[in-house]
């Protein structure tokens, strides 16, 4: 069995998506989902220590117990948790990785956009 763990929006309609992707991009069976509203923006902004502190223990799971062969922070459009523009939300998803990336050095961490059509793309 592989994994690899999506930092998601709990939006349903960008869960699908995102899962097909990440299976093909780190070529796993299987994706992790951490979700919260808007969870680009609340790793980049680290306001609610609280839900920062939720995230990353469950990330923690994801990478200690399921050997997570890679990290996705997702951001979408029409996003009621993060409703900012989509070139913020890229800002607050490239701080989140950022973020991220501070703890887990030694796995890929990319950042995705899911557009107003539900079409996944990667994002640097």
């Amino acid at each position: 069995m592989s994994f690899c763990t999506a930092i998601n929006c709990m939006d349903g309609r960008v869960q699908l998506p995102v899962i097909e992707f990440l299976k093909k991009r780190f070529n796993v069976n299987y994706v992790d989902v951490i979700s919260e509203p808007g969870p680009n923006r609340i790793l980049a902004e680290q306001n609610n220590l609280n839900v920062v502190e939720s995230i990353f223990d469950r990330l923690r799971i994801s990478v200690r117990q399921h050997g997570s062969a890679g990290i996705a922070v997702v951001g979408h459009h029409d996003c009621a948790g993060n409703p900012a523009s989509q070139q913020e939300q890229y800002r607050h998803t490239l701080a989140a990785m950022d973020c991220i990336r501070r703890q887990y050095s030694n796995i890929p961490i990319i950042g995705l956009w899911v557009s107003e059509n539900w079409e996944v793309r990667e994002i640097s």
